[in-house]
């Protein structure tokens, strides 16, 4: 009998998933996946411009064939003037290896640079707010599952008790005891929770559903974990939290820093460029390069060049002031957004304190319920009350149960959103652990 049990329970509990189950789960997101590419493409954009830094090797080669030889006219009268003489042959080629180095580039250089990695971590710290993003909803559709499962328990349970009052009913019935208007009544209010039923268990469908089309990974059935315990952060710990942990106004900070190397770029025009430069290089009349048996093979130079925009219709100057312009945006921007944070985290507790209130009246309201079945039962089997009576204190028990389900999912939600309100890290740290 034990090994037939486990048998019969074996397919659900593998198909089951827990709470932390489902937030493994994030990563498979296509979501989440476009998110770590553009996180690379910006780590690679990074390495790029680290390599701007470095010396610059270059590979040339030219092969050219003149239309004519190259010659020369001589003009010294009298004896030689309009004498051509051969100065180079038709064929010309040169090869060479240069290596440039910029020396000083008015610091563009260290703020491109500076700026790509900004960009990258930035790109990081999106990537973990989209998984701080999905855990949020994929907490809303757990809850909403477990409510739902819940409430399909409590109609069910509902559903047993109606049929057995019906049935009880029918036998008044059939002995002349029961008007059949009753048993129509108790009859017609089974079917209604049989239809609940069917609308609550098709509404988990499509929570579960859309579970798995948000992590990319088909969910059978979910366990119930919201018995966990969980407790809700501090206002003040979560409002701590919010603006100094939160990936999302952490990012919002890295753009208020890339505007300010922004800044720096354009002030690098006001600045000269100097750079080293030199060449292996050699030529000749074919690819051996050993020369032409006019000029020489080695044409080999070291050197340095220094540019320096003197002007160029003010393009420097409105860069500058644009880039002082965003710079100003960012920060207001961010000033606003930790304002809507702060926001949005007052309103997520006074949410959880109305819930918890709810939640205690519903307990209250269920108790009551549940004497109040008890009773309608016991004096229906004694004839003191209609068959409609006792149907709609079963059914009214079954709301009251299926309302209580609803609010402690909705508080386990309300617990978590918190959290993760505070950001990823810290759910990740505060959180987890116990799932």
């Amino acid at each position: 009998m034990r090994w037939f049990f486990l048998s019969t329970m074996l397919p659900v509990w593998l198909f089951a998933q827990t709470y932390g189950e489902l937030l493994s789960l994030l990563e498979s997101s296509y979501r989440y996946q476009s998110a770590q590419a553009l996180e690379n493409a910006s780590e690679a954009l990074y390495q790029a411009a680290k390599g701007k830094n470095l010396p610059s090797l270059d590979a040339t080669l030219s092969a050219i064939e003149w239309n004519d030889t190259p010659t020369m006219t001589l003009t010294m009268p009298p004896l030689f003037s309009g004498i051509t003489a051969p100065v180079g042959t038709r064929r010309h080629l040169e090869g060479a290896l240069v290596l440039s180095y910029p020396l000083f580039s008015g610091f563009a250089i260290s703020a491109s640079i500076d700026k790509a990695k900004l960009e990258s971590e930035q790109a990081s710290l999106k990537r973990f707010n989209l998984k701080r993003n999905l855990a949020l909803q994929t907490t809303a559709l757990y809850s909403a599952v477990i409510a739902e499962t819940k409430a399909i328990l409590a109609l069910k349970s509902s559903e047993n008790a109606i049929e057995k009052a019906y049935l009880k009913a029918k036998g008044y019935y059939e002995n002349g005891l029961l008007a059949q208007s009753e048993l129509f009544a108790i009859e017609a209010k089974k079917y209604d929770i049989h239809a609940q039923i069917i609308d609550r268990q098709n509404l988990r469908e499509q929570y579960l559903n859309q579970l798995g089309t948000l992590l990319n990974t088909k969910i059978i059935t979910l366990q119930d974990d919201t018995a966990l315990a969980m407790y809700a952060p501090s206002e003040n710990e979560a409002l701590g939290f919010a603006l100094e942990e939160r990936e999302d106004v952490k990012a919002m900070q890295k753009s208020v820093d890339v505007a300010h190397k922004s800044i720096e770029l354009a002030q690098s025009k006001y600045y000269p460029s100097v750079a080293l430069v030199g060449a292996m290089k050699r030529q000749g009349d074919s690819l051996a390069l050993n020369g032409d048996g006019y000029t020489n093979a080695d044409k080999s130079y070291a050197g340095m060049s220094i540019s320096w925009n003197l002007f160029n219709g003010m393009s420097d100057r409105q860069t500058l002031e644009a880039a002082r312009a965003t710079q100003m945006s960012a920060s207001f921007e961010l000033a606003a957004y930790q304002s809507e944070v702060q926001t949005e985290l007052q309103n997520g507790f006074l949410e959880f304190h109305t819930l918890e209130a709810k939640l205690q009246s519903a307990k209250e309201e269920l108790r009551a319920s549940d004497t109040y079945t008890a009773l309608s039962q016991g004096r229906f089997d004694n004839q003191l009350i209609s068959a409609d009576e006792l149907s709609r204190a079963i059914a009214s028990r079954a709301a009251v149960e299926a309302k209580v389900a609803l609010l402690e999912s909705q508080l386990f939600n309300q617990k978590a959103r918190l959290w993760l309100l505070c950001g990823w890290s810290v759910f990740e740290q505060k959180v987890l652990p116990r799932f």
